[in-house]
């Protein structure tokens, strides 16, 4: 059996990326197996809401809308983030080794990998960092302006965010890493006035004064990976039967919320 899987995936909506991972998650929870590591992005841009989020309290739908932004629900936690100008990232493994026992571990784990592939591209990334959005207002801020000590910063400023979801048997652990701007936009948006989010947070543009550095990136992230969850990746094809599920799932979510519905 393989020691962990790869799957290397092209742009695509928000809601196919958020369809794909809650099928990898449920892969997990029924048939267990090795863990499975997926790198993808968005096109067009998209907002992702959490799980537990209040989408009508937090976004403008109808900004969003005019804007052409899909408004597709994650299946982790958090808050509203705007997928624009970064690679995304999603981990999915059976509950345990090799990820540590506690929700705290696998956070840290998987944080710990994507650090030494940022640094592996010239950015000066450490975990952790000073928290804000805390409160009231918490839940309907935007994800941008929270770091958390599972969090990864660079120079004081968030560069990559972090949401899980864990079952009784498996997790799938979100995180999007800024390669430049865009998911600031966000602020657009949002309810509640938001201002200011492009002082909280950098990119790794801005961090190595070099564009283009996705490509860079994904191998420096699986190369961690294998370093550090088990050698050679295999690749994970997903059969027509299943990306044909997938997709009947995406078209669902993709009228869930009013951005989806309308004319733009």
């Amino acid at each position: 059996m393989a020691g962990w899987f790869l799957i290397d995936d092209k742009p695509a909506s928000g809601a196919s990326n958020m369809a794909v991972d809650e099928f990898l998650l449920k892969r997990s929870e029924n048939e267990g197996g090795a863990p499975v590591l997926r790198l993808y992005s968005f096109r067009p841009p998209a907002i992702t809401i959490g799980y537990h989020q209040d989408a009508e309290c937090a976004i403008d739908m109808a900004a969003a809308a005019v804007a052409g932004l899909d408004v597709v629900r994650r299946i982790t936690g958090g808050r509203a983030l705007l997928h624009d100008g970064e690679l995304t990232y999603s981990v999915t493994a059976p509950l345990g080794p090799p990820f540590g026992q506690g929700l705290a571990d696998t956070f840290l784990a998987i944080a710990g990998v994507i650090v030494s592939a940022l640094r592996s591209a010239s950015v000066t990334a450490e975990i952790g960092g000073v928290r804000h959005g805390s409160g009231e207002s918490a839940m309907s801020s935007p994800c941008l302006v929270s770091t958390s000590r599972h969090e990864i910063t660079a120079g004081g400023r968030k560069i990559s965010g972090s949401a899980q979801r864990r079952t009784g048997r498996a997790f799938i652990q979100h995180g999007s890493i800024l390669l430049r701007s865009g998911s600031e936009r966000i602020e657009r948006y949002l309810r509640g006035g938001w201002r200011g989010l492009a002082g909280m947070i950098t990119t790794v543009e801005a961090e190595t004064g070099e564009p283009g550095k996705e490509k860079e990136l994904r191998g420096h992230i699986v190369d961690r990976f294998g370093e550090r969850f088990g050698g050679e990746p295999e690749e994970l094809v997903l059969t027509e039967a299943v990306r044909a599920a997938i997709e009947g799932a995406a078209a669902e979510k993709a009228t869930e919320f009013y951005a989806g519905k309308v004319e733009r």
